[in-house]
């Protein structure tokens, strides 16, 4: 009966079955509106998110996929036909991809680069317009047009890869891909062990997992005795992070420097790039919101985006995701190689840090020390020697102006010895040293040190000693005010302990110790809780004709790179 007496007010009253039609159909799209964020959706684009992902941690081992070279040209008349300035451009065959449009910043200094070429194997994305014209700025800057070197030369790179002894009985594995790559190049299951994987031409991510998580590390390393990488090349895999800096890289055309930015994970990166020159801060339209995306890697001719009269810094701040960076250094002289080097990031500018393994030797050591606040900063320059600390001769004070980089020489001051440099400042700074080697009969070669924090727990070298004609030495510094009893010792890759030695570090002191282990084999240091140690690995090629030099940082395993997770949105195509 209720339900004929429902009916028959329905049918005799219009107005009101329309209004409950409304209303339903209203209550429908509010709810389907709402259905994201009934489901916790957070936003329309997969992040990644903060968290750790527990028992999983990633390295980037950064290879060059190929050489940019850049010829200045008059300015672009029109900002949408002006390519990406230091970016290798699109094959022909390729379909490049529309400009991404970014919002034009309030300052000249945030100015978005006009006709942006992304690098290959990016999705162009429908609907996007050029960029506009650069406002206008006296800041000095560079017009350049790039054009890629036909079989640019990049030596095969070996990858060195171990897994540290920690104690623990669990089972985890290390592996080595592609950038994402599915099918693992290398792989370790068994703590203590170690692996090489040679004729590498693409970065290589190392995920540690299970016991492996803070136990791996990987050295990437090269030598090549003809073209523009003639010379010695060897660095650490790199943890990515959302602010890195690079103190001193050169951009002109004998000291040329590409930077490489690789993103190892599923989501998007982007990064703001800012450029500290000798006379101030670089202007650099378009270096806000570079976007690298998932699993792939941007390189950018530094020579071909700013024009400085001597070193710069680079600061490299992720505002979205994150990424590894680094800087392949190339110097030539009267038009003749002159060495080839990695730079690895220095730590974040601060007012007390240490520069590691400052390689003893004939040849000139050049400090460059980077000031990215408003205010002068006067730096107190110290040297971590073999008998103690000291002051440099003509460069124990080194005045940096605000938003600048500054350099110094260190050469007649260190005296041909192997040490540290230790920079305490009134105003947070950070630095690096770019050490040459000479030899009468050979071609010269340079690598560069970046200030690095003090070891945690362990500090570990994948490479030690080499199966080639390459000298090694472990180089370790207390930059702390207590002495510091440490351990190291160097292991074959099948896991057999070769070396091991006691050491009592002074405060304020270095220690040498030459490695002649048969190779490859890798060396582990341990330090006390709470020290301030650091240390690096010299190698040298004292005999041929290329006085090969490279330095490689000890890096802690134990706080490695935790790999992002990412979060989808269940409200995305809803």
């Amino acid at each position: 009966m209720s339900s004929d007496y429902l009916g028959s007010t329905f049918r005799d009253r219009p107005g009101l079955r329309r209004a409950v039609v409304l209303v339903a159909a209203l209550v429908s799209l509010a709810l389907i509106a709402l259905g994201g964020s009934l489901l916790h959706a957070e936003s329309a684009v997969p992040s990644a998110h903060r968290s750790a992902v527990v028992g999983r941690t990633s390295t980037v081992c950064t290879v060059p996929t190929g050489d940019t070279a850049a010829t200045p040209g008059p300015p672009a008349s029109t900002p949408a036909e002006t390519p990406l300035p230091g970016t290798t451009p699109l094959p022909a065959e390729t379909p490049t991809e529309t400009p991404l449009p970014l919002p034009t910043p309030a300052t000249p200094a945030e100015t978005p680069l006009p006709g942006t070429t992304p690098a290959p194997g990016t999705t162009p994305l429908p609907g996007t317009t050029p960029l506009p014209t650069p406002l206008p700025t006296a800041t000095p800057t560079a017009t350049a047009t790039a054009t890629p070197t036909v079989g640019g030369e990049a030596p095969p790179s070996t990858v060195s890869a171990v897994a540290v002894r920690q104690g623990s009985t669990e089972s985890g594995t290390l592996t080595g891909s592609g950038l994402g790559a599915d099918q693992a190049q290398l792989r370790l299951t068994e703590l203590g062990t170690g692996q090489q994987l040679t004729e590498v031409d693409a970065p290589l991510v190392l995920t540690g997992e299970g016991s492996m998580a803070t136990a791996g590390s990987g050295v990437v390393s090269s030598t090549s005795t003809e073209g523009e990488t003639t010379g010695l090349m060897a660095a650490p895999c790199l943890v990515p992070g959302t602010d890195q800096w690079l103190v001193g890289v050169g951009s002109t055309d004998a000291d040329r420097t590409e930077l490489i930015l690789a993103n190892p994970d599923n989501a998007q990166a982007e990064v703001d790039l800012r450029f500290y020159g000798p006379t101030g801060r670089l202007v650099v339209p378009g270096s806000p919101g570079v976007v690298i995306g998932a699993h792939e890697t941007r390189t950018l001719l530094v020579s071909s985006l700013i024009d400085s009269p001597g070193p710069t810094a680079v600061a490299v701040r992720a505002s979205e995701g994150r990424v590894s960076a680094a800087a392949r250094r190339l110097r030539t002289d009267d038009l003749k190689p002159a060495g080839a080097d990695w730079q690895v990031p220095s730590v974040a500018p601060t007012t007390s840090s240490v520069i590691p393994g400052v390689p003893g030797g004939d040849g000139p050591r050049v400090l460059a020390v980077v000031n990215p606040g408003t205010q002068r900063a006067t730096v107190q320059v110290g040297v971590l020697g073999l008998s103690g600390v000291f002051a440099p001769a003509g460069a124990d004070t080194l005045e940096v102006a605000p938003e600048s980089t500054a350099t110094v020489e260190l050469t007649a001051g260190l005296a041909g010895e192997s040490g540290s440099i230790r920079l305490r400042s009134d105003e947070p700074v950070s630095g690096a040293v770019v050490s040459t080697s000479t030899r009468s009969d050979a071609v010269s070669d340079f690598a560069v040190q970046s200030s690095q924090p003090a070891l945690v727990r362990q500090g570990v070298s994948a490479l030690a000693t080499s199966t080639g004609s390459v000298d090694s030495e472990v180089v370790l510094s207390n930059g702390g005010e207590a002495d510091a009893p440490i351990t190291f010792e160097v292991f074959s890759y099948t896991g057999v302990s070769l070396r091991k030695d006691d050491i009592l570090l002074p405060a304020g002191s270095t220690a040498t110790r030459r490695l002649t282990s048969a190779g490859p084999s890798y060396v582990v240091v341990s330090v006390p809780a709470d020290s301030s140690v650091v240390g690096s690995v010299t190698l040298t090629q004292p005999d041929g004709d290329v006085a090969g030099l490279a330095t490689v940082p000890l890096t802690s395993p134990d706080v490695a790179s935790r790999a992002a997770r990412v979060r989808e949105d269940p409200a995305v195509g809803r």
